[in-house]
């Protein structure tokens, strides 16, 4: 066909060069040892390239199987970093083998006895399972509770929430060193802690642009997000804020805070009296020391 045939290249690396014609190789003599010889060695390079390709595959599965071992390594280390916090309370073992078969439930979506899974909080939610048990709350509640649909919030999902901007963008990032700035997750300036928040706040005050970003919703957004992924963190913001309500507070009238504000004060005029008294005559409101304790859930104050 016009083509030197010493130009063509072979099949592989290990493939003898041609002397003859292709045509003449395979239409000579079967008998000729010098020919036989020639395809056993032939043979013998296919055989040898085979292993050589099933050994290729071998080393990129382990390389594969290394990458999630790292993987897996890197999640521990992270879910380690989230855990180094403080406890108020240590739960014993044998709340945690408790909270263990709740949480079999969990899957299957079976409503559980309201009264037995107060008992239950009642002794303590361990460190380690609070985000499940968390999801597993909300899910026992809205077993119990359907929101209405036009308190619904917008269907779209996490990974395209993030792939829009955000005009609160500003807001958001100057907010990320303040929001638990001591603990190891997110105190490394835009380390995986800061950028974590960042996407869970982006992807929320683009779900829900009449409330958008308001300070104190990064504290509640932090405390998920060491407990669980930053999916199941933003389905667990999303249930606090939609079926539980909390959103009213954060909107800009902020008519709900005001109420807590109102409320708070009531109890302590009617239960604290000279508390009440005392912070009335030096002119302390609950506005002045309460605000956080409502705004971050408790998350960055406690009193």
């Amino acid at each position: 066909d016009g083509l030197d045939r010493n130009e063509l290249l072979p099949l592989s690396p290990l493939a003898p060069t041609m002397e003859e014609e292709p045509l003449v190789i395979f239409m000579s003599d079967e008998d000729d040892p010098e020919k036989v010889e020639e395809r056993n060695k032939s043979e013998e390079l296919r055989s040898l390239w085979r292993k050589a390709i099933h050994q290729q595959i071998l080393l990129l599965r382990m390389e594969k199987e290394n990458q999630k071992l790292e993987a897996s390594r890197d999640e521990l280390l992270s879910r380690k970093v989230k855990l180094d916090y403080e406890e108020v309370g240590v739960c014993q073992k044998e709340v945690l083998i408790t909270w263990d078969k709740k949480l079999l439930n969990c899957r299957s979506k079976i409503r559980c006895d309201i009264e037995d899974i107060h008992t239950s909080l009642k002794e303590g939610v361990p460190k380690s399972r609070r985000g499940e048990i968390w999801q597993f709350l909300a899910l026992q509640y809205r077993l119990r509770h359907r929101l209405p649909n036009k308190q619904q919030p917008p269907d779209i999902s996490y990974k395209e929430l993030l792939k829009q901007l955000t005009a609160q963008q500003h807001a958001i990032l100057v907010d990320l060193g303040r929001t638990f700035p001591t603990h190891p997750y997110f105190s490394a300036q835009l380390g995986a802690g800061q950028l974590s928040l960042f996407n869970l706040l982006k992807a929320h005050s683009l779900l829900d642009t009449e409330v958008g970003y308001c300070q104190g919703i990064s504290f509640v957004a932090g405390v998920l997000l060491l407990h669980m992924s930053e999916e199941q963190a933003f389905e667990m913001l999303k249930f606090l804020m939609y079926d539980l309500g909390f959103r009213k507070q954060y909107r800009p009238d902020m008519m709900s805070l005001q109420i807590q504000m109102y409320q708070l004060s009531r109890l302590l005029h009617d239960y604290h009296r000279d508390l009440y008294n005392h912070l009335e005559e030096n002119e302390i409101s609950p506005s002045l020391y309460a605000a956080p304790w409502f705004l971050t859930l408790f998350a960055s104050q406690f009193p």
